[in-house]
């Protein structure tokens, strides 16, 4: 099998307040938080992808060698949305802000946090289109129960 990704991990301040703002915005649906609050951390899925919201600065926080949570941000993360229009007029009612370079195929929003919010109605296959394979993503198939031993 090819790899995949498996989750966007974010590293947020308040992990809290920052999935509701994905969830409000974009309709992600909360599969847990850690401790029960989510102070440590909120896990979100659109259906395809998990995406950990966590506050970093512990001893158990990744880092590149450097110190403590010494890991950059992610860039942006990018959404396809059904209606541009109505998707601008959600994030923009949640405060944030357009950025520059932003199109009107291409829509770029600064969201919590600094994270930059790449809005589009289409993918960005067309861009590709010539030099790469398109997948489209399809249900994975139930996995077969391991098969155990037998007991003696």
């Amino acid at each position: 099998m090819a790899p995949r990704i498996k989750h966007i991990a974010l590293h947020t301040e308040d992990p809290v307040a920052t999935a509701e703002w994905y969830k409000t915005c974009f309709g992600l649906e909360e599969l847990r938080r850690s401790p029960d609050g989510g102070a440590e951390g909120v896990w979100l899925t659109d259906g395809y992808i998990y995406f950990a919201i966590l506050k970093m600065g512990t001893e158990d926080a990744p880092n590149l060698g450097e110190g403590p949570s010494t890991v950059k941000g992610v860039h942006h993360i990018g959404f396809y949305v059904d209606d541009m229009e109505d998707a601008v007029s959600t994030v923009e009612d949640h405060g944030a802000t357009e950025c520059p370079g932003s199109s009107r195929a291409n829509r770029k929003y600064k969201g919590p946090d600094g994270l930059m919010i790449d809005l589009r109605v289409r993918g960005w296959d067309e861009q590709i289109r010539a030099r790469s394979t398109l997948y489209e993503l399809v249900e994975a198939p139930p996995r077969e129960p391991a098969a155990t031993p037998a007991d003696d």
